[in-house]
């Protein structure tokens, strides 16, 4: 799909990180409530459920094979629709099925309500990044904080879901989870109604359909980095709370954790503004694997209040730099009528690595401790981390501001 950047420049005013901030509401919708907010909601739905930690981490398996269908299913759509289209129907997608996933508790159909919010994110999160990289085409200056704010969206999820998800459930109870994720879609309903409009006004941007094959020269030691990234770092978000709630921490302090953890993701964009604009992409997507890594690795050496508070804050100052590496990548590496689609490649890519992660981990958990999936997630990590570095000259050659 074409995003017609000199079209959409021309219909800019003064440059202003607001339509980056509007748009990653949908990332808070997609990635903050359905993803990561299941972290919060699985101590209580294992213990009303009768969960064993792998059926718990089906259920993000779930998420994340829907995460998978949405990113083929997107890049091959794009032919069709343009990038605003998807993003839409991605965003409302993603609000039905939140909303939808306590009316029954069934597996089956807790199973299926995942998947289709799973689709519906991955929707949101690519096709999102390249509308933001067209946005602001024309403001290089504001192009890499833009991007990092959009993908930090997250962030925000995960705050008002901390805020929202512990209280409800300390009122109700743990059999009371399907009223969560019914307060969840009432909120996330409200909150879409910025990203709406704004894919909206930069939909103009997107018009005819563009063929051709990818040229991806350099590109896939980045792609196999992206991959252990994803695999990693979604052990934690699936089961740093649990962790918590077997060290018998309190749910007051939990909930403490989990809103340090969001703010390290909103303030993020700003800490790495300079990476963002001027290191080279793999070296900052190395760099954030690193900081996730020490995130996770935190809990398996101190396990107390204060090693949490410093494992959140470190894996929110990282974890969400790695995406926004990518568009960047992408952004300086494709021409723009590419982004959308490369951007969703990467995002297919992600997606099987997030698939892969929180089944091995649950299972890992199972037959020997959460601190043993814990390092698991570290491990992958550290592989990406190498992967990134090793072959970052790949990149240089293809650099193109």
């Amino acid at each position: 799909m074409n995003l017609d950047v000199q079209q959409l420049s021309t219909r800019s005013t003064a440059p202003s990180l607001w339509p980056a901030v509007g748009m990653s509401f949908g990332v808070a919708i997609g990635n903050g409530f359905s993803r990561f907010g299941y972290a919060l909601l699985l101590p209580a739905m294992r213990d009303d459920l009768g969960w064993t930690y792998a059926a718990a981490g089906w259920m993000n398996t779930a998420n994340a094979l829907g995460y998978v269908v949405g990113a083929v299913s997107g890049y091959l759509l794009l032919r069709r629709f343009r990038p605003s289209q998807l993003f839409i129907f991605g965003l409302l997608l993603t609000v039905v099925s939140l909303t939808a996933t306590g009316f029954r508790s069934d597996l089956w159909w807790l199973t299926s309500t995942r998947v289709i919010s799973g689709i519906g994110a991955a929707w949101v999160f690519a096709i999102g990044g390249a509308l933001v990289s067209a946005r602001y085409h024309a403001s290089p200056e504001l192009r890499g904080t833009a991007t990092g704010i959009y993908f930090a969206g997250a962030g925000l999820g995960i705050v008002v879901s901390g805020i929202l998800i512990n209280p409800v459930l300390a009122h109700v109870g743990n059999h009371g989870w399907p009223a969560v994720w019914a307060v969840l879609g009432i909120v996330a309903a409200a909150m879409s109604i910025w990203p709406l409009a704004e894919a909206q006004r930069i939909g103009g941007a997107a018009n005819s359909t563009v063929s051709g094959v990818l040229d991806l020269h350099g590109l896939y030691p980045s792609m196999i980095a992206y991959f252990f990234f994803a695999s990693g770092y979604i052990v934690y978000i699936t089961f740093i709370f649990a962790w918590i709630h077997i060290q018998h921490m309190s749910l007051a302090f939990g909930t403490l954790a989990w809103v340090l953890l969001g703010f390290g993701v909103i303030g993020s964009p700003f800490a790495w503004r300079r990476a963002l604009s001027s290191w080279n992409p793999p070296v900052t997507l190395a760099a954030s694997c690193v900081v996730t890594l020490l995130g996770i690795l935190v809990p398996t050496i101190t396990a107390s209040a204060f090693g949490i508070v410093i494992s959140a804050g470190l894996f929110g100052l990282g974890v969400f730099i790695a995406p926004s590496s990518i568009a960047v990548l992408t952004h300086r590496v494709m021409p723009p009528n590419q982004w959308a689609k490369t951007i969703t490649l990467f995002t297919v890519v992600f997606s099987i690595g997030q698939a892969i992660g929180p089944v091995l981990a649950g299972w890992i958990a199972d037959h020997s401790s959460l601190d043993s999936a814990l390092l698991f997630g570290a491990a992958l990590l550290g592989g990406a981390t190498f992967i990134a570095l090793v072959r970052r000259s790949r990149i240089s050659g293809r650099m193109a501001c």
